[in-house]
């Protein structure tokens, strides 16, 4: 005689299972972080977290999470993509160097101090930083 039956434990663990999820679903339903970026920002601030944009220099973040990108006077459109690149706010230099060409705006960069915010994608910063 069997004491505990095959079927009657898939049945259980199933019942389990879908009881968790429904529950899971409930529990998140409507669920939505209030958390502005400078709000995570300040937050990691008080739990000790350093920015790497708070050391100075030509790159600096804004309260509100957004970034400050300075251009120089003089300064190569291959300099500046490196730059970006190097401080993660581009994906690749090398895209943003063919987006330049491609537009002919190799030449169009403007010195000065561009808000680059985080959802900003390569094309915005390019219209950004050349007045398009």
């Amino acid at each position: 005689m069997k004491l505990i039956d095959g079927k009657s434990v898939l049945l259980g663990m199933g019942i389990g299972i879908v009881i968790t999820s429904i529950l899971g679903f409930i529990f998140f339903l409507g669920y939505q972080p209030h958390l502005s970026d400078g709000e995570i920002i300040s937050r990691a601030r008080e739990l000790g977290m350093v920015d790497r944009f708070e050391a100075g220099g030509s790159i600096w973040r804004n309260q509100d999470g957004s970034v400050t990108f300075t251009v120089s006077e003089g300064e190569s459109s291959s300099i500046i993509a490196e730059r970006l690149y190097n401080a993660g706010i581009i994906d690749s230099s090398i895209e943003f160097e063919i987006m330049l060409k491609k537009a002919d705006l190799q030449d169009s960069i403007k010195p000065g101090e561009y808000r680059i915010d985080y959802d900003d994608d390569t094309k915005t910063i390019i219209d950004k930083m050349t007045g398009q």
